[in-house]
């Protein structure tokens, strides 16, 4: 008896980024075909498409994997991520053919890519190795694209033209939407949306919008920590306001402080290593310092901000440091007086705070050098070095 055929589909593109109408596309052939298997395959480098706009393959195929967990069959494939150079679907078809013995493979492709199918690499290789798969856009295209269809048949291919409900969505609308700070949730699937934010993809980074940012600051942690970084914010510009920094940057500071806070160390020692930051061997293995410099280094090189008050702000908000701007110290005694806190001294901390920074930022610093000591635990020197200095500038 002859073994049956796994019946696969092959779903190509920049995915740039994934969409609605991908998905609707990709859900429908995998009911339409009886597909085993469906693979969103982003590529590394398009043939097709320019780079300009393009985000990085590891960011497309990550919103692939996220997508992909709302469609039955699918799931996302990198095999053209590790191929150099421009990504050639009859080499991806081979490549998966020597994967997936016994077989069937069925080609995906929007119906612009559809009717330039002579133009590419070998399109009578990808003929023999696949069917091809396609979607109309409108009723003219369904007559368009059966023509063309006929077309490959007669060079010996086999066609598969499926006449669905039209989508009217397009990736560079959805990128247009998050640029311009447009909604996004009825593009595109609720885990790509918050993947988006949280990795800053597709924004205007030359304007300053609150909204974007807390929309980022919400995609990266759970309300908890959301309430606070709103607090810290609010808290900073009133010191901000008292004590004479400038109160937006107090205000952007306070909200981004905590931006890396709930990422998985990990994730963190591995972003802080492709940025070549370098770490002391007590930073290295005090993860709980890593949010402060990793969040420092993320909104330099991923949201492009490049005042270096607000960097260092950011930076040093948990363990100061010496020759602190009076912005440091505002985003410093923020997060501790924020809202929200409610451990024993906090108010004493308040009134600290309400008569002078160096005060409040001295009991503080003391409160969190004593805290760790009891627990045996290590000490930046950077507090050690911002307490003797607060000490003596009071003391003088």
């Amino acid at each position: 008896m002859m073994k049956k055929l796994r019946r696969i589909a092959m779903y190509g593109g920049s995915f740039n980024p994934i969409h609605d109408g991908h998905t609707a596309v990709a859900a429908a052939f995998v009911k339409k075909l009886k597909l085993d298997k469906l693979l969103l395959i982003p590529t590394a480098e398009s043939p097709h498409k320019s780079l300009d706009e393009m985000v990085s393959p590891q960011h497309r195929f990550e919103m692939c994997r996220l997508a992909a967990k709302n469609i039955k069959k699918a799931e996302a494939c990198d095999i053209e991520l590790h191929r150099s150079g421009k990504s050639y679907t009859v080499d991806t078809l081979r490549e998966l053919a020597e994967l997936y013995p016994d077989s069937e493979f069925f080609l995906i492709m929007g119906a612009d890519m559809f009717i330039t199918l002579p133009e590419w690499k070998q399109p009578e290789e990808i003929f023999k190795l696949a069917t091809l798969c396609t979607v109309p856009r409108s009723d003219e295209d369904f007559i368009t694209l059966s023509e063309y269809g006929e077309k490959y048949k007669s060079m010996g291919a086999q066609v598969c033209i499926l006449d669905m409900k039209k989508i009217d969505l397009s990736s560079t609308e959805v990128r247009r939407s998050v640029f311009e700070d447009k909604p996004i949730s009825k593009m595109v699937c609720g885990d790509v949306e918050r993947y988006i934010y949280a990795n800053y993809l597709y924004m205007d980074k030359t304007t300053v919008n609150y909204d974007r940012f807390r929309r980022v600051i919400r995609a990266r942690m759970g309300e908890k920590r959301y309430i606070h970084s709103c607090n810290v914010s609010d808290e900073a510009v009133r010191l901000a306001k008292k004590y004479g920094a400038d109160e937006e940057k107090a205000r952007l500071a306070g909200l981004l402080h905590d931006v890396t806070k709930e990422t998985p160390h990990p994730e963190q020692l591995a972003f802080m290593e492709a940025h070549d930051v370098p770490l002391t061997a007590l930073e290295r293995k005090s993860p709980k310092l890593w949010h402060a410099i990793s969040g420092s280094v993320f909104i330099r090189d991923v949201m492009d901000i490049t005042d270096e008050d607000i960097i260092n702000a950011v930076r040093y908000h948990t363990s100061g440091r010496e020759n602190m701007s009076v912005l440091e110290k505002c985003i410093f005694i923020a997060d501790f007086t924020s809202a929200e806190r409610n451990y024993d001294d906090v108010e004493v901390i308040r009134s600290l705070a309400n008569k002078s920074l160096e005060e409040a930022m001295r009991y503080g610093l003391a409160f969190s050098i004593s805290d760790l000591a009891l627990k045996n635990a290590a000490i930046d020197p950077n507090a050690i070095a911002c307490y003797n200095e607060v000490v003596l500038t009071i003391d003088n």
